[in-house]
C-alpha cells in the first residue's frame, strides 16, 4: 500500500493539473471562439466581468500543479524511492517538467500580463466616448485577444505533451 504523503501529493498534482488543462482547454475551445462571434460591446462587457477572475484560477492551479508536482519528484526520489519510475522512465518525467516549465513561462509571461492590459484598455474605453479613439481601441483590443488566442493554443497543447510524457514515465 503506497504511503499517505505519496496519495495527498499525486491527489493535489493531479487534481490541479486536471484543473489546469481543464480551463485552458475551455478557454480554446469555447470562450475564445465565443468571444469572436460577440458584438464589440458584449465582448467587452463579458471580458470584464470573467477574465480577471478566470485568470487567477489558471495562475493558481497552474503554481499548485507546479509545486505539487516538484514535491512530489523530491518525495519519490528521494524518500520513497520504491515508487520512483524506473530510470528510462525518469527522463520522460524530466522533459515533461521543462515542458511545464515553458507553459508556466507562457501563463505567466504572456496569458496574465495580456489580460490585465485588455481589462486595462477596456475600462478605458468606456471611461472615454473619443470617436477616433474608439478604431484605435478597437484594434488594440483585437490584437490582445489573438495574442491570448494564441498563446491559450500553445498552452493547452504543451500541457498534452507534457500529460503524454508524464504517464509514459510513470508507466515504464
Amino acid at each position: 500500500m503506497a504511503d499517505a504523503v505519496f496519495l495527498v501529493l499525486l491527489l493535489v498534482h493531479v487534481g490541479s493539473i486536471v484543473a489546469w488543462m481543464g480551463g485552458a482547454t475551455l478557454f480554446v475551445s469555447v470562450l475564445s471562439p465565443a468571444l469572436r462571434r460577440m458584438s464589440p460591446a458584449s465582448r467587452g462587457e463579458f471580458v470584464l466581468s470573467v477574465l480577471p477572475s478566470y485568470m487567477r484560477f489558471i495562475g493558481g492551479s497552474s503554481i499548485a500543479a507546479a509545486v505539487a508536482g516538484l514535491a512530489l519528484y523530491a518525495y519519490i526520489t528521494q524518500v520513497a524511492t520504491s515508487l520512483a519510475p524506473s530510470s528510462s522512465g525518469l527522463i520522460y518525467v524530466q522533459v515533461g517538467a521543462v515542458v511545464t516549465l515553458i507553459v508556466l513561462l507562457i501563463a505567466f509571461g504572456v496569458l496574465i500580463p495580456t489580460s490585465r492590459k485588455l481589462v486595462g484598455l477596456l475600462k478605458q474605453s468606456q471611461k472615454q466616448s473619443v470617436p477616433g479613439g474608439d478604431a484605435t481601441i478597437g484594434a488594440q483590443v483585437g490584437n490582445l485577444q489573438k495574442r491570448l488566442g494564441m498563446a491559450a493554443r500553445l498552452g493547452v497543447f504543451l500541457l498534452a505533451v507534457t500529460f503524454i510524457l508524464m504517464i509514459v514515465g510513470a508507466s515504464i
